[in-house]
């Protein structure tokens, strides 16, 4: 009888992952579920640990997305569940992306639970968007027999450095003075 601790993939402890390292920061994974396709996205990244678990900022969060997403959109899987985990991935709307592609958002909502064939068109359009926002090529060609079985995926993160105000006028002239 499966238990709450049963997984279908390997937990992996990191060295900051105990009693001691609560409020450190350390090497964490972050876990990106496809909807219910059974592909997960895990990046090793900054985080925080708290005592339910390590926390991320949302920098190192929205990095880890878009590179998840990139991935995903070269494998030219198009789905409704893949097209809502790119949409999500970049926080745009549904509102949002009906308007970017002359639809209504009842259409977009159809297509992301699988009611109503998608447009393949609406698909690549999100995924070169994904691809160019990550610095990475289009997409080139949709799989025309995808590969759907469920699996773990681990991405490289590159996050991008903040500079912070502080660092910032000390080198460089502000336009708001003290």
């Amino acid at each position: 009888m499966p238990t709450e601790f049963d997984f279908d993939f390997p937990i992996i402890e990191l060295e900051a992952d105990s009693p001691q390292g609560i409020g450190k920061l350390g090497l964490f994974d972050i876990q990106m579920p496809v909807g219910t396709t059974g592909i997960v996205f895990v990046a090793a990244v900054q985080g925080t640990l708290q005592s339910w678990g390590p926390t991320f900022t949302d920098i190192v969060r929205n990095a880890a997305y878009l590179r998840a997403a990139s991935t995903l959109a070269g494998m030219g899987i198009a789905t409704g569940e893949t097209m809502q985990f790119l949409r999500t991935a970049i926080n745009l709307s549904q509102a949002d992306l009906a308007v970017k592609l002359g639809e209504d958002v009842p259409t977009i909502q159809a297509w992301e639970s699988n009611q109503s064939p998608m447009l393949i068109s609406a698909w690549t359009y999100l995924a070169d968007m994904i691809c160019k926002l990550d610095g990475r090529s289009a997409l080139m060609d949709l799989s025309l027999n995808p590969d759907l079985r469920p699996r773990v995926i681990r991405i490289h993160v590159t996050v991008p450095q903040v500079v912070s105000h502080e660092i910032c006028c000390h080198h460089h002239e502000c336009d708001d003075e003290d």
